[in-house]
């Protein structure tokens, strides 16, 4: 019997648009998992962040997080893999020298996750993200540019509108080594540009969790640009009907949408 692999994306496509699993989605989901479906998630959040969503969904496999940057041990709560940047951040350093659009560097100092922020360097969407994560110690202010890349750094994270953060993506996306994720909020007008190193994708942890997993199929859910990688390597890539109309092209088909609980019935029927 040939053995499958399901992801799903999170934001937009297993939660609702009010952040959260439904309690519909979450009752099949956990049937599946006692009944022995491999089933995990994909998603550009943090493994804190995730991990408070999902809690009431019983996940075992290795789960994907920062687009593929960590995989994460959901029982044990630990990391189990980091990509971390190479001589590339150099590269980075060099192309954000006079960069003002404020975000976060993702940063490990020993198994220490720690998000840093340069004081002063703020708008609007950045000062919302700030307050909805105002109880993060992961958080830590600094006062000059070389604090931001203390640690072993892996991510990079930057929040402003479109036309501001236009020219910065300009700036890094040619860099050799690494990956930019830029696409519009899920729950804000504002857009966020993600950096990650070149060899970390959902793609390419999905194809670290099919092996360690013993699976020979891959069937994919999403609604986003940074689905995209998932959906080309996926035996079967599905959309949600919500899902923005580049990843709807290369999809094998459609489902419901994300406050429908399209995933969890897809599976439902089907797994």
């Amino acid at each position: 019997m040939i053995k499958t692999l399901y992801v799903t994306d999170l934001d937009g496509t297993l939660l609702r648009d009010d952040k959260i699993i439904s309690n519909e989605s979450a009752a099949i989901l956990n049937r599946l998992l006692g009944q022995g479906i491999c089933l995990t998630y994909a998603t550009a959040r943090s493994f804190n962040s995730a991990s408070k969503i999902t809690r009431n969904i019983s996940f075992n496999l290795p789960v994907i997080i920062r687009n593929g940057t960590i995989l994460a041990n959901p029982l044990s709560r630990r990391e189990i893999e980091i990509s971390l940047f190479g001589e590339e951040l150099q590269h980075i350093r060099q192309a954000l020298t006079d960069n003002t659009i404020p975000g976060f560097v993702t940063a490990y100092f020993g198994s220490t996750e720690v998000k840093l922020c340069l004081t002063g360097r703020t708008n609007e969407g950045f000062r919302e993200y700030l307050q909805n994560h105002s109880t993060d110690r992961r958080i830590h202010m600094v006062d000059t540019k070389d604090k931001l890349y203390e640690g072993k750094t892996c991510y990079f994270t930057f929040i402003a509108p479109k036309n501001e953060l236009q020219p910065l993506y300009e700036r890094v996306k040619h860099i050799e080594g690494i990956t930019c994720i830029f696409q519009q909020d899920k729950y804000r007008p504002e857009y966020w540009l993600e950096l990650c190193p070149g060899n970390a994708s959902k793609a390419s942890a999905i194809q670290k969790v099919k092996q360690l997993c013993g699976c020979q199929r891959v069937i994919v859910f999403g609604d986003s640009a940074n689905d995209i990688s998932m959906f080309q390597m996926a035996d079967e890539a599905y959309a949600t009907e919500n899902a923005i109309n580049e990843l709807k092209e290369i999809a094998t088909g459609i489902i419901e949408s994300n406050n429908a609980d399209g995933v969890a019935k897809w599976l439902e029927a089907h797994s």
